[in-house]
């Protein structure tokens, strides 16, 4: 009986958890990148694409400890899917595709910037941070 009762508890937090995913802070304004290696190697063709519509953001080389920033026009971001692939060592990485997480404490009446992050061979990540001033 407690085992019932447990597993029943278990999916009433299971099933709050995946309705609670809706993100109030969304849609994010963002208007530039920062991809930053954090590798001893160099990465080549660094690519964050939003296959849902097609529009990429790339740096071509970033040396070791080093980073590529860009902007561009404003672009409003609801929570689609994104995947980074970039060369490194003679191999293609990619991520899959996931979606950004939206810090809570965002300002999304300002605009915000995605930060990603190559940490390790084969290792990437991205996130929405705050633009600077």
């Amino acid at each position: 009986m407690l085992r019932l009762a447990l597993a029943g508890s278990f999916t009433l937090w299971l099933f709050a958890c995946a309705t609670g995913s809706v993100d109030p802070v969304l849609p994010v304004r963002i208007d530039g990148m920062v991809m930053e290696n954090q590798t001893q190697m160099y990465v080549t063709a660094v690519r964050l694409l939003v296959p849902v519509t097609g529009n990429f953001v790339s740096c071509g080389n970033i040396p070791p400890d080093s980073m590529c920033s860009t902007t561009f026009p404003e672009a409003t971001y609801t929570g689609s899917k994104v995947e980074i692939t970039w060369s490194q060592g003679g191999q293609i990485h990619s991520t899959g595709e996931f979606s950004l997480q939206v810090p809570g404490d965002l300002d999304n009446k300002k605009p915000a910037i995605v930060r990603v992050l190559i940490t390790g061979q084969g290792s990437a990540g991205a996130l929405i941070v705050q633009a600077p001033d």
